[in-house]
Order: C-alpha cells, then sequence, then structure tokens
C-alpha cells in the first residue's frame, strides 16, 4: 500500500481563531445542558455528542490535509498477460460459453471498461502466452490454438524484457495449467513484480482422458512389451470405458493384439484403475502405437473434449537380430535344446562353435636320442617347427559365411565384438589363450555385451578359470570352494529372482510355484557359494536338508553384464513332458534376451526433446572395437509415420547432415525445428572417412502437445495462489477485474507521486459534523431534556 497521512497547513490567524472558538463554545454547550438535573449520565451522552460536532468545526478552521502517495499517470507498466492455449476451448459445467469466450468478453467491449480505467494510470502492455510469451497490440489475436501452456519460460521472458523498465505489476488471465513446469513448481520469480492471477475455469468437467502412459519392455517371454495406461474420467463415475491399442502408421500388428480392456470409474473424480496392455510385436525396430479410450464397443461419449482421448508412443524393440556365439567344449544336450529354443526367436541368432574332439598328440618317428623332430626331415630346414599335436575338431553351426570362425575362436576385436552375447558351456579355460580370455573380458566390460556361462565339468571352478582375466568378470569367487551338492536339488526362485520377470516363467507367483514343484530334480550342482558384492543370486537349488546353494548369479561388469548358471543338467527339467519342455525352452530365451538388452551396437541414434522446441538427434559411433569413431559422416533422414501416405499431412522427408560435437569424440548432433504434432522416425548412415557405411540406426519420437496440455481440465488454483504469494499478488477472478483496476493505483509501484486532499472538502467530515448534531438533538427528545 502507499504510504498516507494526516497533515496540517500553516492555520495563521485561524489558529486563534479556532481556539478562541473552542473556549466560548465548549462551555456554553455545558451551560445550555447543565438546568436539566441530577441526571448526569443524560446529560453526559449529550454533551459528548456536542463537543463532538464543535471539535469537528474547529479542526476544520485549521485546515487538515490528507496527504498520500499514489502511482505517476504514465510513469508505470502494467503488463497483462491472456492465456491462448487450446485449453481454454473448454466448456465449465453449467456454462454455456467457453472459458476463451468468457476471457475473450473480459477483454474486448463493454467487459473490457477496466482496462480503460487501467490505462488512465498505468502503460497497459498485452501479452499472450500458449507455446511462448508474444506481445500483441491488442487481444483481437486472441484464437485459443495454442498447443502448449509454457507459463514458467514466460515469466521467463517477462523478467528479462521488462529488467530495468517501471514494471508495476502483472494481471495473469489463465486456468494455472502449465505444461513446462515439473510437479506445478515455479522457477525463480525473483526480480518480478506482484502478479495477480485471474482464475478461468469454475472446477472440474466431464471429460475422459488418458493420464499416463508407461511403457515397459522386459525379456519375459510371455510379455515383452507392456504398456500401463491411467485413465481419469471426472463426472462419468458408472460408465464403461474401453481402453485399446492398435499400430500406428507403417508398424505391423502383433500376431495376437492385446485386446480391449475395460474400466469402470468411480467417485466424482472418476478414480480408474490402471490398464495393462501386453503383446509381442512382430518384428524388432522401432515401432509406434495408439493407445485410446472410448465408451463400450468404440463409441463416443458424452465430455467436454475428445482431444485427450488418445496417446501415440513409441516402442524400440533393438535391432532387428541380436548374435548369440555360443562356446562348447562338448556336444551336449544342453545345446541342442539352447540351439532349438532360441530358433523360435526370430530376433536371436544362436552361432555355435563346438568341439567335437579334443586335441590329440601327433603320432611321431623320433631320430637319435634327444632328438625330437621325424629322421625323415633330417637335413631340411624347419623340421624341429613342425606342430607337435593335432588341433582340436571343430564343428560350426549357423554361422554367417564359410569364413565365420573358421580359425575357430575369435583373436581379434574386431571378430568378437561383431557379436553381442557369448554363452560358454563346460568348455575349460585351457581352451582359450591368455589373450582371448582377455579379449572375453573386454567384450563385457568395453563392448557391453553379454557373457553367460553354464556350469557342467569344464565350467566355472573346474574348468581352471579361477586364475585367468576372465575370473573377475564373473560373479562368484571360484578359488572359494564349498562341498558339492548331491542328490536330487529342487530350483528355487530367491527373492529378488521373484521380482526379475525374466527368472520366472509363469506371471503370477502361485503359478510359478506350483510349475516348479512339478518339475524334476536337477542331480549336477556346482559347490560355489562365495558371491561377489556386487552381485546378486537369483535362484537357488536346495538339497533334502534345506541347505542351498547357488544356481543362478548375475552381476554388471563395466559396460556388460555377465550370468553364471551353477546347474549343469538343467536340461533335465525339460524331460518331463510337454509343457515342461515348452517352459525350458522360454527360460532359455528370457535368458538370453537378458544377456543382450541393453548391448550397443556400433551406431545409436538418440532423440530428445529441445528445451526452445523441436527435437535433438544424437548420433554415437564406434569402430570395429568399439572406441568412438572419428572423422565420420552422419547423415539423417526423418519421415512422419502416422500420415496416411507421405506429405499427406503437409510434411515430406528431411534430409539433416549431424555437426560433431566438441569434447565428445565420436558422437555428433543435429536439430530438428519440426513443431507439427505427429509419430517422427529418424534413420542415420554413418560412413567412414572412405565412404565405407560403418552403420545404420533409427529412432523415433512423438509430438503430442495436446496430450500434456488437456492432461488436466480444471483450473490449478493452488499453483496461482502460490505464483500470487511469492510476487506478493493476491488470487482474483474475472469479476474481480474492475476493483483491481481501481485499487492498482493506491497499490505500490516503482514511479510514484504525492498528493493532497483537504480533509474538510471530504463530504464525509460534513456529515459527521451534522450527525453529530442531529443525534445530540434527537436525544434530547428521547430523553425529555429542554
Amino acid at each position: 500500500m502507499m504510504l498516507a497521512a494526516l497533515t496540517w497547513s500553516p492555520a495563521g490567524g485561524w489558529g486563534w481563531i479556532a481556539l478562541a472558538a473552542a473556549v466560548v463554545l465548549l462551555p456554553l454547550a455545558w451551560l445550555a445542558l447543565s438546568p436539566s438535573g441530577p441526571r448526569s449520565r443524560t446529560v453526559a451522552v449529550g454533551l459528548a455528542l456536542r463537543v463532538l460536532g464543535i471539535g469537528l468545526l474547529v479542526l476544520a478552521l485549521l485546515d487538515p490535509q490528507w496527504t498520500a502517495t499514489r502511482a505517476k499517470p504514465g510513469a508505470n507498466l502494467m503488463a497483462v498477460v491472456a492465456d491462448n492455449s487450446a485449453s481454454l476451448q473448454i466448456t465449465d459445467t453449467g456454462e454455456t460459453l467457453t472459458r476463451g469466450e468468457r476471457l475473450r468478453a473480459a477483454l474486448q467491449g463493454e467487459g473490457g471498461a477496466w482496462l480503460a480505467t487501467l490505462a488512465e494510470t498505468f502503460q497497459v502492455r498485452p501479452h499472450l502466452v500458449d507455446r511462448e510469451l508474444r506481445r500483441v497490440i491488442d487481444f483481437g489475436a486472441l484464437d485459443f490454438t495454442g498447443e502448449r501452456s509454457a507459463h514458467g519460460a514466460a515469466l521467463g521472458q517477462l523478467r528479462e524484457r521488462y529488467a530495468g523498465q517501471a514494471l508495476a505489476g502483472v494481471i495473469w488471465l489463465s486456468d494455472g495449467n502449465a505444461t513446462d513446469l515439473a510437479d506445478g513448481a515455479w522457477p525463480d520469480l525473483a526480480g518480478l513484480p506482484p502478479i495477480y492471477p485471474v482464475v478461468l475455469g469454475a472446477g472440474e468437467v466431464r471429460d475422459a482422458r488418458i493420464e499416463r502412459v508407461t511403457v515397459r519392455q522386459t525379456p519375459f517371454d510371455d510379455a515383452p512389451v507392456s504398456v500401463e495406461v491411467a485413465v481419469a474420467a471426472p463426472g462419468l463415475a458408472g460408465s464403461a470405458l474401453e481402453i485399446a491399442v492398435r499400430p500406428l502408421g507403417d508398424t505391423a500388428a502383433p500376431a495376437e493384439p492385446p485386446s480391449a480392456r475395460r474400466a469402470t470409474p468411480r467417485g466424482e473424480q472418476g478414480v480408474t484403475p490402471a490398464v495393462m496392455l501386453d503383446w509381442r510385436p512382430a518384428v524388432g525396430g522401432v515401432q509406434f502405437y495408439e493407445v485410446a479410450v472410448a465408451g463400450a464397443g468404440g463409441t463416443a461419449l458424452d465430455e467436454a473434449t475428445a482431444a485427450n482421448n488418445r496417446r501415440a508412443l513409441v516402442i524400440d524393440r533393438g535391432r532387428a537380430t541380436y548374435r548369440i556365439l555360443y562356446v562348447g567344449g562338448r556336444p551336449g544336450w544342453e545345446f541342442k535344446f539352447l540351439n532349438r529354443a532360441l530358433a523360435e526367436d526370430p530376433q536371436l541368432d544362436l552361432v555355435g562353435l563346438l568341439r567335437v574332439a579334443r586335441r590329440e598328440p601327433r603320432f611321431e618317428f623320433r631320430g637319435r636320442a634327444g632328438e625330437a623332430s621325424n629322421p625323415m626331415f633330417r637335413g631340411f630346414g624347419g623340421a624341429d617347427e613342425a606342430p607337435r599335436y593335432d588341433q582340436p575338431v571343430l564343428a560350426r553351426v549357423n554361422v554367417r559365411d564359410a569364413a565365420e570362425l573358421r580359425g575357430g575362436f575369435p583373436r581379434t576385436a574386431e571378430e568378437l565384438f561383431t557379436y553381442d552375447a557369448v554363452i560358454l558351456h563346460v568348455v575349460e579355460a585351457g581352451f582359450f589363450t591368455s589373450a582371448q580370455l582377455t579379449l572375453l573380458r573386454r567384450f563385457v566390460a568395453e563392448r557391453g555385451g553379454g557373457l553367460a556361462m553354464l556350469g557342467g565339468a569344464d565350467s566355472l571352478e573346474n574348468g581352471g578359470y579361477a586364475d585367468t582375466p576372465l575370473a573377475a568378470a564373473l560373479p562368484l569367487h571360484l578359488d572359494r570352494r564349498a562341498a558339492a551338492p548331491s542328490g536330487d536339488l529342487r530350483w528355487r526362485p530367491t527373492r529378488e529372482g521373484w521380482l526379475e520377470p525374466w527368472v520366472r516363467i509363469r506371471a503370477v507367483e502361485t503359478d510359478e510355484r506350483l510349475r516348479l514343484d512339478a518339475l524334476g530334480p536337477v542331480r549336477v550342482a556346482h559347490g560355489l557359494a562365495a558371491v561377489k558384492p556386487g552381485a546378486t543370486v537369483l535362484a537357488q537349488v536346495e538339497d533334502e536338508t534345506g541347505q542351498t546353494w547357488p544356481a543362478l548369479t548375475a552381476q554388471r561388469f563395466g559396460a556388460g553384464r555377465v550370468a553364471a548358471l551353477g546347474v549343469g543338467d538343467l536340461w533335465r527339467q525339460g524331460t518331463v513332458n510337454e509343457a515342461a519342455m515348452a517352459d525350458l525352452g522360454r527360460l532359455w530365451r528370457q535368458l538370453a534376451r537378458w544377456l543382450v538388452t541393453d548391448v550397443p551396437a556400433r551406431v545409436t541414434l538418440r532423440a530428445e526433446p529441445d528445451p526452445s522446441g523441436g527435437t535433438r538427434l544424437r548420433v554415437t559411433a564406434r569402430d570395429a572395437e568399439y572406441r568412438p569413431a572419428e572423422l565420420t559422416r552422419a547423415t539423417l533422414t526423418i519421415r512422419r509415420v502416422d500420415a496416411a501416405e507421405e506429405g499427406a499431412t503437409g510434411f515430406s522427408a528431411v534430409t539433416l547432415t549431424a555437426d560433431p560435437v566438441a569434447q565428445a569424440p565420436g558422437v555428433s548432433e543435429a536439430f530438428f525445428a519440426g513443431r507439427e504434432a505427429g509419430a517422427y522416425r529418424a534413420t542415420v548412415d554413418v560412413s567412414g572417412p572412405d565412404g565405407a557405411v560403418i552403420g545404420r540406426a533409427e529412432a523415433g519420437w512423438v509430438l503430442d502437445p495436446a496430450a500434456e496440455e488437456l492432461r488436466r481440465l480444471a483450473p490449478d488454483r493452488a499453483s496461482l495462489a502460490e505464483l500470487a504469494r511469492r510476487t506478493g499478488g493476491e488470487v482474483l477472478t474475472l469479476a474481480d477485474l474492475a476493483g483491481l483496476a481501481a485499487r492498482l493505483p493506491r497499490l505500490a509501484a516503482p514511479v510514484t507521486e504525492t498528493y493532497s486532499v483537504p480533509v474538510w472538502h471530504h463530504a464525509a467530515v460534513f456529515l459527521a459534523v451534522l450527525g453529530c448534531f442531529v443525534a445530540e438533538w434527537l436525544w434530547r427528545r428521547w430523553r425529555g431534556l429542554p
């Protein structure tokens, strides 16, 4: 509030006249009432009223002045910000006009008279806010088509635009539903003048909307893609809702699409339990789907808007094929079942390297004592360098061409790093050279590949891995042995294992327990009980006495992940019946998918929203040893995938070239400025200095501003109240604007002026004097005084 005070003008001769009048009139007032007798209380009331009236007249002779400060006319600015977003197209319950129409009526025509009142004192600066803050000449530009409500950014723009200027306040007309604020938390408001939010909207409206869509992908064989859909339907309690998902654009329909789910909202807020939709996409790669809510049978709902009934989403199923290298020390049942199981998954390509026979000493003719060479070659150079042993007999299965694995296990990073995961089974450490074991460790730690070592006679501690470079990557201490379990052993998931979908076969715990109880026992297990601190035991084997040993242990190692299976005859569980065989195959597929999850490709592409709008595309390229690849050229092609045909929505394919990022070798970025709502797919081709293509990657994203803009339709009064509190303003309604315009000149402002008004010029003072004498006369008549 402005400062105000009562001052006295220099009275001159009028001061003595006022004093004389008081000396004469006050005794006369007492004498006029004194003959009334002993009724002193009655006399006192009449005397007090008469003295008060005389006192006011005497004070008027002293010419008191009411002095105050006010905003200097024309010297201060007042910003008026009107929300232009699409959420103002909503019609509140019981209203005939939309929020936007009511706002327009309050800003134009007769309803905008308060702006004229405001303009008598302030320089009014009209603004619109939706995607950004815009200065306008007047509010005729309101069309309520803004796809976003960037209120947080708009306040920052206001502060920067009017820094150092005499901005007295901001009148903020909005429903308060900002799309750029996390949990409704306003940014730093320091430096802003008082903000007066004017709430648009009466409350919750009748509407069904998708509030949240959460996508989850797991290696669980039955449900590799799960979408949790949260729906709110205020005003629609008891209505039957149907939630469905369908492919969008060029995405292939799944073989078994998820059926629509039913939900019934309850209570005034239309609380609806979250709905899970599970399905298995037909192919890999980037895919687009649309989740929609409608009435029973897909019928339209009687609601405020249908624009928030759909939500597009993107799912990245990874590369079309993941290559897994299986290295086996001998042919066995496990490879047969593993190969059969992974063949059912089109994204998993198992390549086998099996040792059919160990290497044996070569038969040699020896010469004289101490001579190790064949005497037939005596006199020929290089005879002593002839190989003394045969090579092992290796069989290659599912190789890509005749050259793949021809020389046995890979000896270079370029060859090994083409695989995404490696599975070792009953093969001893002596099968590999020390360099190959180090290469395996690098494969996990640097390349980010997956490694699994299956139990058996020549695996884990029985394979001599304890003192090798690979021992650090394994989740168990191989040099700390315990008594090996014996007898019939039962497979039991641990508490952590129950929480991992890829360790289970059934989705419900009770069903999984029944399945495990029906399986036959295993009889070959390792006696390793020392688990490394960073590892997790996901399953155990339990003997008849209740003692347990780790059966499935996993850990992160560097950029990759490692699993150790401490059971050597898991295949026995698949021999019970056909259902058990199918479950075993599912377990192998889930283990394989877990191994390749998050394994990077040589070229990756990530799409991220940019704070300024648009999308930033980040390309990462690696060489054959998965080191940052430099001197590369990344060319991106961006297409809309939700149009019936290219160009149907006015958008054609866009080609961009990514620029290298300083201080980030192998990384380049491009900026796509498109803001049109839709689903987008970007494909990048990265070529080396010689022009050869290093790799290709794709990414997808969805621009759906209406989903966030209309996520909440009720005005956010709490957020607007916090805005007013932190800046010293107050929350108002449209009906309060006229009163606010009248009060604002008397409130604090950067530029003020002082003014004085004679107190006697106020009609209230005259009425007070007249009231005192009239009240005194009526009192005397009522009490019977003369």
